[in-house]
């Protein structure tokens, strides 16, 4: 990419020093042109944001299994087409997922919400979340994204309910990887109910 905007000015650059000799005194002998060209800063990042992914459409598989899709043939006019249906409800908890992870990563640098043993995200220090103004919005993230997990345990386990054992074991197992992927000072909980920092 930089190199692109190089070659690109310096054909601007050749363009206008072929177009526009110089007239000021402070010019070199001998060089037509006395024309600077200045190139604006430029800050290549290979991430985006998750509201970045979230406005174009992004959405990263959650878990290896996360998507629950169908795959169906139709008929159109003897022709057959394949049409790939996606649950909306899981789509939507990814969605929101998506939209927030920035936000929890937030909450759990400063210590106020950590990664429980059952796959879900609690409140680990209840009296810094009581001092800090948006408390409610807090509140509000973590049960926003508890909800969507539970989504997600629920389809990706094809369970009935939260209170399957299939889904209260993909919990588990979301948990132990939440955990492994934590960041060193991250609130984790132990199986006995402790909690922890990693």
């Amino acid at each position: 990419m930089k190199h692109i905007v190089a070659v690109a000015f310096a054909i601007l650059a050749g363009i206008l020093y072929s177009q526009v000799r110089c007239s000021s005194s402070g010019c070199l002998k001998g060089m037509p042109s006395c024309i600077e060209i200045h190139p604006p800063a430029i800050n290549i990042t290979g991430e985006k944001t998750a509201l970045e992914r979230q406005l174009i459409g992004e959405y990263r598989e959650i878990e290896k299994d996360a998507w629950v899709t169908s795959t169906v043939m139709v008929p159109s006019k003897g022709d057959r087409h394949a049409i790939v249906t996606v649950d909306e409800s899981m789509r939507k908890a990814i969605q929101m997922r998506e939209l927030n992870a920035d936000r929890i990563r937030q909450y759990k640098d400063m210590g106020i919400v950590g990664e429980m043993y059952n796959g879900y995200l609690a409140i680990v220090d209840e009296k810094k979340l009581q001092s800090m103004k948006d408390n409610a919005s807090i509140r509000l993230l973590v049960n926003d994204e508890n909800n969507a997990r539970q989504i997600i345990f629920i389809k990706s386990s094809n369970s009935k309910d939260a209170k399957d054992p299939g889904a209260i074991q993909f919990g588990y197992d979301f948990a132990k990887e939440q955990h492994a992927k934590a960041k060193k000072g991250d609130w984790i909980q132990k199986e006995d109910g402790r909690w922890v920092k990693k």
